[in-house]
């Protein structure tokens, strides 16, 4: 006899059909004729069959009897799957059962079959099961198997008198409308895989050629030769079914220095990721299980599973991670076990038994199962990198579902692990979802996110050591903007900035001037391709993973190794791809799956000051003339120019602001600049943020809430809470600028459908230089300052040799349009004095009215000219979209309402304000 090792049985359920629907059909009245001949042994008359399901998974079958003799009934439950059956599946059955014999009789008989088995808790719940209830059975199938050799359906493998007879694995079952045959795998004696198919019938009749040709077209036959046990030539399965090439297995390599966008950063150069490198540390330390990485494309997972290599490793353990690309045929991961069990055997990790076998998944495991494990304390370690694309494949894709539950049942100390990327586009129905959350379920998960500013800041350091030079601020902080904590972005860029310094010798400032969006690199990429390379890369980039064969045959096989020499292009077991999705999504839509990411610092109003004294100046100005002009320092002009570029409005030249001709020529500049700002808006990050966040809560924001969002949107930005509240309220101001939004007080609103903005650019809040909101002071400074410029102008000179207190109240009349700036002098604005050079009061009305709030504070104070001082700031601080204590509150409603009285409104002396009783419980807070 040829040795057959002690193994499960399969049962096989072939049958002839035109469509998928025919086969499943035929398979359905096969396995109900089967287990009526089951039930037929055990004394049972022909079933009524109450529900029958064929699915990916095996069959399912629900059938009633009567005994031939007691007359008795039975209700029978049968699963045939591709792997063991869950104990739901049991605990289910036995309580159908128990109802059942509510609604019948006390001593309804139940049956209860899974093949090949219940899960170890399954068992244990059908043998308790068993013990309190005499008319229950549980069948495996063992038992079935025993059954059917004993009533002579089925034989033992066929004789081999040869010394060498090949010891044989993976028996099945074969039931086709033919009959019962059985069938098993001969192993190579060397290697231990599967060589072909052995296939026998009970008797000596031989097996039909029907069935032989049913046998080759099932996945069990994976591709190998058939041989019947009459010693006819083996015949080999058509080519079409499976190659006949054993599976390439890639191993998964990482970065040789820090910058190595292209790879995966390998130990050495890893950064960062403390928790989860922590649930790495505590997974190994379970010594058994799967795992499953979930991240978006390129936030480091196989990065983490290098560094969970290293883990393993460190506990003289072993592991291999493999890249899921080269999975094509069912045999990849029995032969991915074979080579990692070969070589854990070289490391003493483990011992292999001498009858193992490796011809398929169900071999693989019960092989490992019954190895000798030198230590527990050593991991065994398998990881499945790039698994997104096993999904192609849903029969695949169940393989590695049985793995992970076989894995979780049979209680070895075998570690499996699983990478896939959570930003998969165009699934279709036929995505095998349930299969992609069963292995989820089974397994541990950890979620990858982007890196923190912590490990940012320590990639900069290693960028600075790299360049031998510090980065400059602003440089840091774009890198931390644009990356968005994406650590092959990050590289990419900084790999961009090592080149742009060091071999074409721009400086740090240049390199802040220009976007340093990945678009920019990905063109950078092509631009130095020829015709037929980029017509290549765009062809491999629709059809990825292409056959390089294919792509040989259509294209020169020079313009395709020179893809290959640049890293375009990457090459996996006779495929190819893009080094990266993203670069692929790019050549396939034009443009890049990423929004903008920066954060908006200044407030349009001041903007606007800056922009409309380059007006002033023919649209181009230096940055010295500018600082004079806005009595500011260069670098306050620095700052408030980043804006402007990256709206597109202004060009960068080196310490100039020069408005780009289209904003310049533009019919009407407001627009233009308006236009712009909402183009560069609508393509942030943070305005997509905004409208998530708006969904959620009814299409309405405050603020704060909006300051608490952008914390996850810049991941690699650290600030403190205030930080985030300002750069919240001047993202919110550009959007109400741009129409994008509404702004009412502290809040934000999603304009409806044909809402257009008003307003301009200056009508946004002012700020000082210190940041704080502009309020008035007392007015007497300002007015002793009208009477100093009624008599002559202030130069730039005396301006600085003003005390803190006259400049101050210089601010107040230009923001406040009642002085104004003629060359280098600050002159009383027309109009503003009477003939008799008093200040004319209702100008200073008019222009209280321009204040944010003025003309709703002055409201108040006519129709209550006692108001509260409190109240007028209260107004103001709203307005203004500012956080004040409240002695400022009251200070700024003081000092308003001085101001309105200089205005010749009907001031009288303010009452004092209380506050309610439901105000009295809580603080005032604007947000």
């Amino acid at each position: 006899m040829e040795r057959l090792a002690v193994q499960d049985h399969q049962v096989l359920v072939l049958a002839a059909g035109d469509t998928p629907a025919a086969r499943n059909n035929a398979k359905g009245h096969l396995f109900e004729s089967f287990v009526a001949l089951l039930l037929h042994e055990y004394g049972y008359e022909a079933p009524t069959t109450s529900d029958l399901n064929v699915h990916s998974d095996g069959i399912e079958i629900d059938v009633s009897a009567a005994n031939t003799i007691t007359r008795h009934k039975a209700i029978v439950e049968c699963k045939a799957y591709t792997s063991n059956v869950r104990a739901q599946a049991c605990t289910s059955f036995l309580g159908k059962l128990q109802l059942a014999r509510y609604e019948t009789e006390d001593n309804v008989f139940g049956y209860f079959f899974a093949l090949p088995r219940l899960v170890a808790e399954g068992e244990e719940v059908a043998r308790k099961a068993r013990a309190k209830d005499k008319h229950f059975r549980y069948f495996n199938v063992t038992d079935v198997v025993d059954l059917l050799r004993k009533r002579q359906l089925i034989s033992e493998p066929p004789e081999n008198n040869s010394a060498t007879a090949p010891l044989l694995s993976d028996p099945a079952i074969i039931i086709t409308e033919h009959g019962i045959y059985s069938c098993a795998k001969s192993l190579d004696a060397a290697t231990h895989r599967a060589d072909s198919v052995l296939v026998w019938g009970p008797g000596p009749t031989g097996v039909p050629e029907p069935v032989i040709e049913l046998l080759e077209g099932d996945s069990y036959a994976t591709g190998l030769p058939i041989r019947t046990a009459r010693g006819e030539d083996s015949r080999a399965t058509p080519a079409m079914l499976e190659d006949e090439a054993l599976p390439t297995i890639v191993r998964v390599r990482g970065s040789t220095e820090d910058f190595e966008y292209q790879l995966p950063a390998s130990p050495q150069h890893f950064v960062g990721r403390g928790s989860a490198v922590q649930d790495l540390e505590a997974f190994v330390s379970q010594n058994r299980g799967t795992l499953v990485l979930n991240a978006q494309s390129g936030w480091g997972k196989s990065s983490l599973a290098l560094q969970l290599k290293k883990i393993v490793e460190s506990r003289a353990g072993y592991a291999m991670i493999v890249d899921s690309r080269t999975a094509t045929s069912a045999r990849f991961i029995s032969e991915v076990l074979r080579v990692a069990a070969h070589e854990a055997e070289e490391l003493g990790v483990i011992k292999s038994p001498e009858d193992s076998s490796w011809a398929s998944l169900a071999s693989s495991i019960w092989t490992l199962k019954r190895a000798e494990w030198n230590s527990q304390d050593r991991p065994f370690l398998v990881f499945f990198d790039q698994f997104e694309n096993v999904f192609q494949d849903e029969r695949m894709t169940q393989e590695f579902r049985d793995l992970t539950l076989m894995v979780r049942d049979s209680g070895m100390p075998l570690l499996v692990g699983f990478a896939w990327k959570t930003d998969l586009v165009a699934w279709t129905e036929s995505h095998p979802f349930r299969l992609r959350d069963e292995i989820r379920t089974s397994s541990t998960s950890i979620s990858v996110g982007p890196m923190r500013a912590r490990e940012i800041e320590t990639l900069l350091r290693r960028l600075e050591k790299k360049l031998g030079t510090s980065l400059s601020r602003d440089l840091r902080q774009r890198l931390r903007e644009y990356s968005q904590g994406l650590p092959w972005l990050f590289k990419k860029l900084s790999g961009h900035i090592i080149r742009e310094l060091q071999t074409r010798q721009k400086s740090q400032e240049q390199l802040v001037s220009e976007a340093l969006n990945v678009q920019s690199l990905f063109d950078s990429d092509l631009s130095g391709l020829s015709p037929i390379e980029s017509e290549a890369l765009r062809h491999i980039a629709r059809f990825a993973p292409v056959s390089a064969v294919e792509v040989t045959e259509r294209y020169n096989s020079d313009a395709i190794q020179s893809l290959l020499d640049s890293r375009l292009v990457v090459a996996l077991a006779g495929k190819l791809d893009t080094y990266w999705d993203t670069f692929r999504d790019f050549l396939n839509t034009g443009r890049v799956p990423i929004e903008d990411s920066y954060i908006v610092r200044q407030s349009p109003r001041t903007v606007a000051e800056l922009l409309y004294a380059v007006l002033a100046q023919g649209g181009d100005a230096s940055v010295g003339d500018l600082s004079v002009e806005l009595n500011v320092s260069t670098k306050v002009i620095y700052n408030r120019s980043r804006e402007p570029r990256l709206f597109g409005l202004t060009a960068y030249e080196p310490n100039r602001v020069r408005l780009l001709d289209e904003v310049l020529n533009a019919v009407d500049i407001e627009a233009e600049m308006r236009r712009r700002v909402a183009s560069a808006l609508r393509r942030n990050r943070a305005y997509s943020a905004f409208l998530g966040l708006a969904e959620r809560h009814g299409d309405r924001v405050t603020v704060a809430m909006y300051s608490r969002e952008l914390t996850n949107v810049f991941p690699a930005v650290e600030a403190q809470p205030k930080s985030w509240l300002e750069y919240a309220r001047s993202f919110a101001m550009w959007f109400h600028y741009a129409g994008l939004a509404i702004m009412d007080a502290d809040q934000l609103q999603v304009p409806p459908d044909g809402y257009v903005p008003t307003g301009t650019l200056r009508g946004g809040r002012t700020r000082s230089r210190n940041g704080e909101s502009f309020t008035l002071r007392t007015p007497k400074a300002a007015f002793d300052m009208l009477k100093k410029l009624s008599t002559s102008p202030v130069t730039t000179r005396e301006y600085r040799s003003l005390s803190k207190r006259d400049r101050r109240a210089l601010t107040e009349l230009l923001t406040l349009n009642l002085a104004q700036r003629l060359n280098d002098e600050i002159h009383i604005a027309d109009d503003v004095l009477d003939s008799s050079g008093q200040v004319i009061p209702s100008k200073i009305l008019g222009a209280l009215q321009q204040v944010p709030g003025g003309t709703e504070a002055l409201n108040l104070i006519e129709s209550d000219p006692r108001v509260s001082n409190y109240e007028l700031g209260v107004v103001m601080q709203e307005a203004l979209g500012a956080v004040w204590e409240e002695s400022t509150v009251w200070q700024v409603g003081k000092d308003f309402r001085s101001w309105a009285k200089r205005a010749g409104a009907q001031v009288v002396r303010a009452r004092a304000f209380e506050l309610s009783p439901e105000e009295d419980e809580e603080p005032f807070r604007l947000f």
